[in-house]
């Protein structure tokens, strides 16, 4: 039983045995020490189906941190990213409140938080894609860009940026397929390489927490500068590229930087360009982003042999 409830136990034997007049018998059983002890989560409304997530693919073991702390707003978030659509979020956000006015008695009645947090982060993405049932919304105000007379082409407003999301004049544009879903596909890389730092750095208290210090500087250490060396430094890339503005550096056969072929420099070349090569690096010089492309490789290849080698290595000689 739950070590918490042992109180609660023995005021309910002391109750039997002053009003019943009866003598329960309590034996505590030392625990043999190969056996782990069950787990054990107190839920509530809120958290019960994050648990059910988390449960689907592994239970966690005996005083391990428990994912569904954070699977309860991660889940809904990334549902939001799959399916942003104001329209869909809505009828999901009006289905959930049915839920909440039928009662207990519907199946679905546990998991009525779960899913309107679902509902509402897919509003909130369908605000951000700009997106209802694939029509553009001026929601935040008129377009940043005008059309002048006999011209097929937009032309930005001078400094001027739509308030929330994506401008709906994209919409309009033949490029629309390729820039919407390259800002969904970079958002949900951003998001997908965060959520997996997550899962790393619970890896890592859980090490902690244990004393298991050889798990720690020999799996979680290495894990991670693995991950924000690849993806972690990918990410960056990224965002940097979206706070440039490549319109105002772009000369003659110089142009933006692809991260695509920056990640392939960085993984197959090891940082080095090859000859005319033209883009613009994406941070500092070409000689600064080579230097930094070149000394995360080397940390990435140095992880691998210290993630599979040292472990079996220390245990086998202890």
């Amino acid at each position: 039983m739950p070590a918490n409830d042992k109180e609660e136990l023995l005021e309910h034997v002391r109750y039997i045995e002053r009003e019943h007049q009866l003598h329960p018998i309590l034996r505590e059983i030392e625990q043999p020490k190969e056996l782990i002890p069950p787990t054990y989560f107190e839920e509530n409304e809120f958290c019960i189906a994050g648990q059910m997530v988390v449960d689907t693919y592994g239970v966690p073991l005996y005083k391990e941190a428990n994912p569904a702390v954070f699977t309860t707003v991660t889940f809904p978030y990334l549902f939001g990213i799959m399916f942003g659509d104001v329209f869909t979020g809505s009828l999901t956000v009006l289905m959930v409140l049915g839920v909440y006015f039928a009662g207990p008695n519907n199946p679905v009645y546990p998991m009525r938080h779960f899913l309107l947090l679902c509902g509402l982060f897919s509003v909130y993405c369908g605000f951000l894609y700009n997106d209802f049932t694939s029509l553009p919304m001026y929601a935040f105000g008129d377009s940043c860009y005008i059309y002048p007379t006999n011209s097929i082409e937009g032309v930005q407003k001078p400094g001027c940026v739509y308030p929330f999301g994506i401008d709906p004049s994209w919409y309009m544009s033949v490029d629309e397929l390729t820039f919407v879903n390259s800002i969904k596909m970079k958002l949900s890389v951003i998001l997908g390489v965060f959520h997996m730092c997550i899962g790393i750095c619970m890896r890592g208290s859980n090490a902690i927490y244990d004393r298991k210090w050889v798990d720690f500087f020999f799996e979680f250490v290495p894990m991670l500068l693995m991950m924000l060396c690849l993806f972690g430094f990918m990410d960056l890339m990224i965002i940097l590229k979206w706070l440039t503005d490549w319109s105002t550096m772009e000369k003659g056969s110089e142009r933006a930087p692809s991260i695509i072929s920056a990640m392939i420099t960085m993984c197959i070349q090891v940082g080095v360009r090859t000859p005319g090569d033209m883009e613009y690096p994406v941070i500092g010089t070409v000689e600064t982003q080579s230097m930094l492309m070149k000394t995360m490789m080397i940390i990435v290849v140095l992880c691998v042999p210290t993630m599979l080698l040292a472990k079996p290595i220390i245990l086998g000689c202890c």
